[in-house]
């Protein structure tokens, strides 16, 4: 096994403990997910993983893919046990995920798809930037802060960088890191 695998084993390792975490969490009520933040999490990694796989990301690519896997079985765990208030905002961003998906069909350009994915799995963030902010005790900061990390090291387990390759996993260790630190903020002002 190549270098690059043994570092794209890292996130997968990371993934486990903390997605298991965050679901028990759930099933004990001390985290509510905001399902169709997961919903729309699960397609847009998918087409991140689609279009990492496309540009020859390798092993760099499989933290994606498992993103996209577990994000949709959260969303599926959520209908039962998170919040389910669809507002508009909630639609348009589902809207920006078929576009993605659309765009990427239709054109074949990966870059504009990876653009749409980002740009709308940020606005995903947002939301559940406000809901950690409002109600931080909902959510879990060390599964936010291991996503940051899993994202952060897949990059490095990259075979190939490009804007395709690079930018999505990049925007995700971002976004998670700041979900994570508006959690950790929130539980310290609310003490």
């Amino acid at each position: 096994m190549g270098k690059k695998a043994l570092i794209g084993i890292v996130p997968l390792a990371l993934a486990l403990p903390s997605y298991t975490y965050y679901i028990y969490t759930i099933y004990k009520r001390k985290t509510v997910p905001y399902m169709y933040s997961w919903l729309i999490w699960s397609i847009l990694a998918g087409i991140g993983y689609v279009a990492q796989i496309s540009a020859n990301a390798g092993p760099g690519a499989w933290n994606t893919g498992i993103t996209a896997i577990v994000c949709f079985a959260v969303f599926i765990i959520s209908i039962k046990y998170g919040e389910r208030k669809l507002s508009k905002v909630d639609l348009a961003l589902l809207g920006l995920a078929l576009l993605a998906v659309i765009t990427r069909l239709l054109t074949g350009d990966y870059v504009l798809a990876v653009l749409l994915t980002t740009f709308a799995a940020c606005i995903g963030f947002i939301l559940t930037l406000k809901k950690a902010r409002k109600r931080p005790n909902q959510e879990n900061a060390t599964t936010f802060f291991l996503n940051s990390l899993r994202n952060l090291i897949s990059l490095f387990a990259l075979t190939s960088i490009s804007f395709v390759t690079f930018f999505y996993p990049f925007s995700m260790m971002l976004a998670n890191l700041a979900v994570t630190a508006t959690i950790v903020s929130g539980r310290r002002t609310r003490r």
